[in-house]
């Protein structure tokens, strides 16, 4: 069990820090011989991570909830993040999740880059959605269909171009 410790406190500062949730939501529940691999493929990643603190994941806590998984993970940066996203496991877990979900699941993530980026042109946030009814920021801010521009989770934290002014010059 956790020590508790007494007193008001708060954390130690950070210049960046990137939070990522992710999920797993059951939609077809008399189906799990479609989506129990999922379980599977969730569990083992967050057993990589947690093996080696070089991956840059700081924490994780996983949610339990009545239709899926919901892992709220602390991350250095997000490049960090991205690095695992591109290894083998992550990547081959999302084409097994492109060629085998049907429906009866789906897939969720969302990013938020806390801290100024060094560029100053990042967003702050991105998200992806898979066969699922809308949630977090999709509720919040809507959805759209993933175009050529906005499929690799990079391009979608980039700040969009804004619309030039018409006027003379």
């Amino acid at each position: 069990m956790a020590e508790i410790e007494n007193g008001r406190r708060t954390t130690e500062p950070r210049e960046t820090l990137t939070v990522f949730l992710i999920g797993f939501r059951v939609n077809a529940l008399l189906k799990p011989h479609r989506w129990w691999w999922v379980t599977r493929a969730f569990r083992e990643m967050e057993a990589e991570l947690l093996a080696d603190p070089r991956c840059g994941l700081l924490h994780s806590s996983t949610l339990v909830g009545t239709r899926g998984v919901t892992s709220v993970q602390y991350w250095e940066s997000t490049e960090a993040l991205m690095s695992y996203a591109h290894a083998d496991r992550h990547s081959n877990a999302w084409q097994e999740a492109y060629r085998r979900l049907d429906g009866s699941a789906g897939i969720w993530h969302e990013t938020y880059e806390i801290g100024a980026p060094q560029s100053g042109d990042g967003r702050g946030y991105e998200a992806i959605y898979l066969d699922l009814p809308r949630r977090g920021l999709g509720t919040a801010l809507g959805t759209r269909p993933v175009t050529r521009e906005t499929r690799r989770a990079a391009n979608r934290l980039a700040r969009p171009a804004r619309p030039q002014r018409g006027g003379a010059g």
